[in-house]
């Protein structure tokens, strides 16, 4: 898997597109949903961070900045082909990288229940009660980077 290039792409592109059908196969549909139907359109102004394993698109993840010392994690999406590869790890630490680059200190997430562990194998922490969004429970995570 060394020919796994994560990198930051750019809004409204071909890649961005590929990536967001990725998003839509892991995130969406199973649930029911589209992503066609959420607000896509307003990730504009949001960094997008891609990974890419030969053509495919292979992995997922947008940062939103919230302030000028923190962001949140967004959208972390891996092909199910992948996973147990690293990918997840790679595109959370270019995404810590980037963050800090800009002087963000912190990375707030809302974690599904079933990713938490991941989380915390890299060092973010739970904070706050347990919530319900898009049907699913969530728990509020963070990290401090600086």
């Amino acid at each position: 898997m060394e020919n796994i290039i994560v990198q930051q792409i750019q809004w409204n592109t071909d890649q961005y597109r590929a990536c967001l059908a990725l998003r839509d196969e892991v995130l969406r549909q199973p649930l029911g949903l589209s992503i066609w139907d959420d607000p896509w359109q307003e990730e504009g102004n949001d960094i997008h961070i891609c990974a890419t394993l030969e053509q495919d698109t292979i992995g997922v993840l947008l940062l939103r900045p919230i302030d000028q010392q923190v962001i949140q994690m967004k959208q972390v999406a891996v092909s199910e082909a992948v996973r147990g590869k690293q990918v997840g790890k790679k595109l959370v630490e270019l995404a810590e990288q980037i963050a800090i680059a800009k002087g963000y200190r912190t990375i707030i997430l809302h974690a599904r229940e079933n990713a938490i562990p991941f989380y915390k194998k890299l060092h973010y922490s739970s904070i706050g009660e347990p919530f319900t969004e898009v049907g699913i429970k969530h728990s509020k995570m963070i990290k401090h980077i600086q």
